[in-house]
């Protein structure tokens, strides 16, 4: 096995869950990351640097002689979005020109675009290693001025953690308590809402009135942030489609109190949404902890393709028409699917394994061409 310095700026689920998943397969890792991060629970054998104050040219010059003195096979940087910074820079030129040493990105979500003002798009040009979170993803890469005829690439969506858990459902206020109680009466459908304003002309406000004139929507997350005139109209907007009492926004939740929202939801929609794939990552997690049934588009559901079977364990409409394929599926009697994904992964490992597999191939090709 290799050893691997892992390159992130920050420690999240994103990069922890890699460095763990690597380390489980035998890897030696380093985690390289910001100083003051720190490890969401014991290192379990990963050696954690916190290091860069301010990810500078001069930061980055300082820890080469250290840091290639460990004698690194692979150093491998994840970025978070398709933008570098000056120390990332150097570290992976030095490691370009080490001659014994795989230089592997990867790039989880392009919202930039790689044209030639942008960095990003050298450091993928150089890379021995290429992976991105979709197939589409992987596609907007068409066309870079690659240096090496044997580049790699694959597949490599953030990693799925199903060892961890939300905490206990305990309330930690009356008025989480008090809301659960006002859902009980009827069946209700989750939408993630991080809207900005009210706009009625917005596919996905048109969405929210669809779904409430079948089913009640809570919309998790805040309106706090909008004018008082703006949630009048909002208001006013629902009443005017016979659904006014059909909606509610959550507000604040507490993690015990989010898990208990989609445990007792007939579905949570995602679909239409533009979340980045380490959101969308993070939302399957939660719906898998929680026995959630699922609603996405199908851009979303190439996310961790292998795992959703559309009308199996969750419902997929065509991102080219989300709103036909939803008055579709609300003209059925239930939202029920006969399978539940969370079972389905504790049968079927390697449907999560399989995208760890194919980087682990994508290593030891190149490995066996530095020899």
């Amino acid at each position: 096995m290799a050893k691997i310095i892992l390159v992130s700026k920050h420690v999240n689920a994103t990069s922890w869950q890699l460095a763990q998943a690597l380390k489980s397969q035998q890897h030696e890792v380093v985690l390289l990351t910001s100083y003051g991060e720190v490890p969401p629970e014991d290192t379990t054998g990963i050696e954690f640097m916190g290091y860069f104050k301010s990810w500078s040219v001069l930061e980055g010059f300082r820890i080469i002689p250290g840091l290639f003195g460990l004698h690194p096979q692979i150093l491998h940087v994840l970025l978070d979005e398709d933008q570098m910074n000056p120390a990332q820079m150097i570290l992976s030129t030095f490691a370009k020109s080490h001659p014994s040493c795989v230089l592997t990105t990867s790039l989880l979500n392009i919202r930039r675009g790689l044209n030639r003002r942008n960095p990003v798009r050298y450091l993928v040009e150089e890379s021995d290693i290429i992976t991105c979170p979709t197939v589409e993803a992987l596609g907007q890469l068409r066309g870079l001025n690659v240096r090496s005829p044997r580049q790699g690439r694959g597949i490599l969506p953030p990693v799925l953690d199903l060892k961890s858990e939300f905490a206990v459902n305990v309330f930690h206020e009356d008025i989480e308590e008090q809301f659960f109680q006002a859902l009980e009466t009827r069946p209700y459908v989750v939408i993630p809402f991080r809207e900005t304003h009210f706009d009625p002309e917005s596919e996905n406000f048109v969405r929210i009135r669809t779904m409430a004139q079948k089913y009640k929507v809570v919309l998790w997350g805040s309106y706090s942030h909008w004018s008082l005139r703006d949630r009048k109209k909002f208001a006013g907007w629902m009443d005017e489609f016979q659904c006014g009492h059909n909606w509610t926004v959550t507000g604040s939740l507490s993690p015990q109190a989010g898990r208990q929202l989609l445990e007792k939801s007939t579905a949570v929609m995602l679909a239409g949404q533009g979340f980045t794939p380490i959101e969308m990552t993070d939302f399957y997690m939660k719906a898998i902890h929680s026995h959630a049934v699922l609603i996405l588009d199908s851009k979303q559901s190439s996310v961790h393709s292998d795992l959703w079977k559309n009308t199996v364990n969750c419902w997929i409409l065509n991102h080219d028409h989300i709103h036909a394929d939803l008055v579709k599926l609300l003209a059925k009697p239930h939202l029920r699917v006969p399978e539940s994904l969370s079972e389905q992964l504790a049968e079927d490992r390697h449907l999560i394994d399989s995208s760890l597999n194919e980087l682990n191939r994508l290593y030891n090709r190149a490995l066996n061409h530095l020899r």
